[in-house]
């Protein structure tokens, strides 16, 4: 700026010459031409300088800006998308820090090249590098923080799956452990009975051994086949229609505990008095009806 008012200030003086010692014409135009290049060079240099300067500023306040964007404490525990975009937004700021150290070296580079009375520009970029100093701190703690919020937030997310996958463990072992109970349970409490004619249980071999003066063996064969047999639950069945009007027990089950009926319409129907005791010989309820 100081050298924009020298110039000024000789151009005038060479005015004043004109008018007290004449020099020529044309001596003076080359004179005012030469001053006239020197001040349109001098306006393009600080126009530049400016722009330096405005674009430096700029970057500051993108800076802050982008900083007041990233919040420590809620990154910790925000989604996917808003850890991104922390992160896009130190990004940015690197860079923009970037940029402005490059350009406050430029400044300095040219205001040392430039006038030396230029005191005070030479302060703006004492004062740009002081700030850039200062921000590369406050970025470099920053940084710092959520480094360790994301080293945090890693042990947290390991956890929570450690966690998760012990649940599901769990959860399997316990369906596992209710369906080995639940069968269990129906194991202790299942029963089977056939109702048939002699003719057909013999063919199942399930009465064997029977002749004109043999009562037969219920249930001793090993090639008995059960698929003609009935599953039941002996908490839930205390009554079994037979379907015939003439029924006879052939397995043992002891006496008190059991009565065969006729219902309405004159078929028999068993009904189990002490489910403990009826069971407490064999679960295999023969039934032969006639």
């Amino acid at each position: 700026m100081k050298t924009l008012v020298k110039n000024i200030l000789i151009v005038c003086g060479l005015a004043v010459l004109v008018v007290s010692c004449g020099p020529t014409k044309k001596e003076l135009q080359a004179n005012i031409d030469s001053l006239n290049v020197e001040l349109t060079q001098a306006n393009s240099e600080m126009e530049s300088l400016m722009g330096l300067l405005n674009e430096v500023q700029e970057g500051f306040q993108q800076i802050n800006e982008a900083e007041n964007r990233v919040n420590v404490n809620s990154a910790e525990n925000a989604p996917a998308n808003v850890k991104e975009q922390v992160k896009a937004d130190l990004a940015f700021i690197q860079a923009k820090m970037k940029e402005n150290r490059e350009r406050i070296a430029e400044l300095e580079a040219r205001v040392e090249k430039g006038d030396k009375n230029a005191a005070a520009l030479r302060r703006t970029v004492k004062n740009l590098k002081a700030e850039l100093a200062a921000k590369e701190e406050q970025i470099a703690a920053l940084k710092a923080e959520l480094e360790a919020k994301n080293i945090r937030i890693q042990q947290l997310d390991t956890e929570v799956a450690n966690l998760t996958n012990d649940k599901n463990a769990l959860t399997a072992k316990n369906a596992a452990n209710e369906q080995v109970i639940a069968n269990q349970d129906k194991a202790m409490h299942a029963a089977w009975y056939v109702i048939a004619k002699k003719k057909s249980l013999k063919e199942q071999n399930v009465l064997t051994n029977t002749g004109l003066f043999k009562k037969g063996d219920v249930m001793e064969s090993a090639n008995v086949n059960k698929d003609g047999f009935t599953e039941i639950d002996i908490r839930k069945v205390v009554e079994i229609p037979v379907g015939a009007k003439k029924a006879t027990l052939l397995s043992a089950h002891p006496e008190g505990s059991y009565e065969l009926v006729a219902d309405a319409e004159g078929m028999q129907v068993l009904k189990v008095l002490d489910p403990q005791t009826f069971w407490s010989v064999t679960r295999y309820l023969v039934i032969r009806a006639k």
